[in-house]
């Protein structure tokens, strides 16, 4: 994701996305893996006449694969904070921008909030007047305390240069 602003200007940018653990290639190897055993065990215990296993090895391969499908996609998750002299963008999408925030820098807040409920993870909101939006649910605390202190600092800076 890149901003539509392309200017010389001085901007330091972060982009905060998920931690896939798998690539495309493994999670394939890996399902083509596990339908080689489950059929593998289907075909043995239909020798001994238990034919009704297959449709129960066809279901968890189904599942199997909408899981990996979904954990995948959402790997294309990004989140792309681009703090500029006078403004702050916000970008984010899956695989390519598709909501879009801009926020003046100087009048700008950046807030690490509590959590609804006592073990609910804080929220790390970046605020003008009471509106704003809500940056790295991907993240975990440590994680979303460590931009939080990263972007106050850039808010806050007299100069970014």
């Amino acid at each position: 994701m890149s901003s539509r602003h392309e200017t010389t200007e001085h901007m330091r940018r972060l982009v905060i996305a998920p931690n896939g653990s798998l690539s495309v290639a493994q999670a394939q190897w890996f399902f083509v893996g596990m339908c080689a055993v489950s059929f593998g065990i289907a075909g043995f215990m239909t020798v001994f006449g238990l034919w009704l296993v297959w449709p129960f090895a066809g279901l968890e391969m189904a599942a199997l694969g909408a899981g990996l499908y979904l954990s995948l996609r959402d790997n294309g998750y990004r989140e792309v904070i681009s703090v500029y002299e006078d403004r702050i963008e916000v970008e984010a999408g899956l695989n390519e921008p598709q909501r879009r925030w801009e926020f003046p820098r100087l009048l700008t807040q950046v807030r690490l909030s509590p959590g609804v409920y006592r073990n609910s993870p804080s929220r790390l909101l970046l605020t003008r007047h009471g509106r704003g939006c809500e940056l790295g649910r991907c993240l975990t605390e440590e994680e979303r305390e460590k931009v939080a202190e990263r972007l106050k600092a850039w808010v806050t800076a007299p100069e970014l240069s």
